[in-house]
């Protein structure tokens, strides 16, 4: 495995930081019926947006 590999995977284990975000009631609805009809969460979709975002700025 390369070594982005291996951070990606450290950076996806052990969740300990919960975090609250402010967002539109009705955005969060279509978001979570767009996860579920992905058969994903919404969780793992932030969490992929994230790595990516922080790849895309060369912090991976």
């Amino acid at each position: 495995m390369t070594n982005k590999t291996n951070k990606i995977i450290d950076l996806t284990r052990n969740k300990t930081k919960k975090t609250s975000i402010m967002i539109n009631d009705e955005l969060w609805d279509l978001f979570k019926t767009a996860c579920q009809n992905n058969s994903t969460t919404p969780t793992l979709q932030i969490e992929k947006w994230m790595i990516n975002f922080i790849d895309e700025n060369g912090m991976l």
